[in-house]
């Protein structure tokens, strides 16, 4: 993997030496000066990359080129004036495509039915990869490549913002001798945005006063864009991917779920974890159950850490009866209330961490004793439908052995792991992983699964 990253572009200033210059690609001195005038904290929704995904994407340039230079057509890999780490996906365009078996066949995964299903019809867009890690976007296409100067100006007005990338590529632009058009909406944000960072190479075509980065094209730009955002979010959010990752505690839904998101983010793809269980996001039940506790004479201790740490949940008062009934039921509508909650807030692609198994297993093993015939209807009915459920297997022991210290003991896993495997075939799309493989591999295999959705 190539390795010329130096400091992260988040990095915060040095107590005494003032803000620190980020180390990456394709920065002049300059350059890397202006940017440290940007709040670490803001530098990601100025385009700034991490030192990860810079050194992801600069490798996937070169697999690409190594993949595909015999279809290039010249300079047909078309990236930021600064240089692949900036460019969010790489543009190829070629001669002629190539099949997809050939893609495939280098590990590379088609992204076009995902991202058709998330309102971005197209073709030809692929997940570049290595050895099963997904580096970066590429966009196939045949035909010349367009002027660059023309592709930073087409991106600033699509966004209806001018970020501090758009700045520093228009300034490597200006220092190559490009000809930059003047009065462009873009250029006058750029100069703007340049000039608050104390640059001064955009300051001929400056027409207003210095402005921080983002800087947005004007009321009815901005109020454009949220309006096509806000329809084509409306228009995909029912039919946003789902996919639930599942498993006892200790299966490495976590790993998982992180893995997923960070593949999804390098392709341009945003994604939302959506995290809760019943018993979890109470809010205002808490002191309810407080109270409860402490005239049923139950200690401090919640219901889940007595029953967690090995305790009979019939032998819990709030476990029997009516009340032990009405309390599954009220912790069930809390929790699809939080997960529905979560949902609605969500954007991209919803990642469960935990789903319709979990939620079962978890109130058969905790909240057993009353009837939970009424609880387990509402979670079918009501928790919103998965697309894929990616199940990831273990036996209670090497559960326990990741988690020695966790909430829940060895018969409260061993319940799990059995009402898990019971309600297997009632989740929306399973496919079954082994818990035990190692953590690239499982991510590999889940990507591509999740890539096929809108097949």
């Amino acid at each position: 993997m190539v390795s010329d990253v130096g400091t992260d572009a988040g990095s915060e200033a040095r107590a005494g030496e003032g803000p620190v210059r980020p180390s990456l690609p394709g920065l002049t001195p300059e350059d890397a000066e202006l940017l440290s005038r940007v709040p670490a904290s803001n530098r990601r929704a100025n385009g700034v990359p991490g030192p990860e995904e810079a050194q992801a994407r600069t490798r996937a340039a070169v697999l690409v080129r190594e993949a595909l230079g015999d279809l290039l057509v010249p300079d047909g890999l078309r990236v930021s004036p600064l240089g692949a780490a900036w460019s969010s996906d790489l543009d190829l365009h070629l001669t002629s495509l190539p099949g997809p078996e050939r893609l495939r066949e280098l590990g590379w995964v088609c992204l076009d039915p995902l991202l058709s299903r998330l309102g971005w019809p197209g073709a030809g867009r692929w997940g570049v990869a290595e050895v099963g890690l997904i580096l970066a976007k590429a966009d196939l296409q045949v035909g010349p490549p367009p002027d660059p100067v023309r592709s930073v100006l087409e991106r600033g007005f699509r966004r209806g913002e001018v970020r501090a990338r758009e700045v520093l590529e228009l300034r490597a632009l200006s220092r190559d001798g490009r000809e930059i058009p003047p009065e462009h909406p873009v250029v006058t944000a750029a100069a703007a945005a340049e000039a608050s960072l104390g640059g001064a190479a955009l300051a001929r075509w400056r027409a207003g006063s210095p402005a921080a980065p983002p800087v947005p094209l004007g009321r009815r730009t901005g109020r454009l864009r949220r309006l096509a955002r806000g329809l084509r979010d409306r228009a995909t959010a029912a039919s946003r991917p789902a996919v639930a990752v599942s498993g006892v505690d200790g299966s490495g839904k976590t790993l998982l779920v992180e893995a997923l998101a960070r593949d999804l983010g390098r392709v341009g793809i945003p994604a939302t974890r959506i995290w809760t269980r019943p018993g979890m996001g109470l809010g205002g039940l808490e002191g309810l159950a407080r109270a409860g506790r402490r005239v049923l004479g139950q200690g401090a201790r919640t219901g889940v850490e007595r029953v967690g740490g090995g305790e009979p949940p019939g032998g819990l008062a709030s476990r029997r009866g009516v009340l032990g009934w009405a309390w599954a039921v009220v912790v069930t509508v809390a929790f699809l209330r939080d997960i529905r909650g979560q949902r609605r807030r969500a954007r991209g692609v919803l990642l469960y961490e935990r789903h319709l198994l979990d939620a079962l297993a978890t109130l058969e093993t905790v909240y057993a004793g009353p009837d939970l015939g009424l609880a387990r209807w509402l979670v079918r009915r009501f928790l919103p439908r998965a697309d894929l459920t990616l199940f990831l297997e273990v036996s209670t022991e090497t559960a326990l052995s990741r988690k020695p210290a966790d909430l829940f003991g060895a018969e409260a896993l061993r319940g799990q792991v059995e009402t898990c495997q019971r309600y297997a075939a009632e989740a929306p799309g399973l496919v079954r992983m082994d818990g035990t493989r190692p953590p690239r591999e499982l991510a590999t295999e889940a990507f591509a699964a999740v890539a096929r959705l809108g097949s």
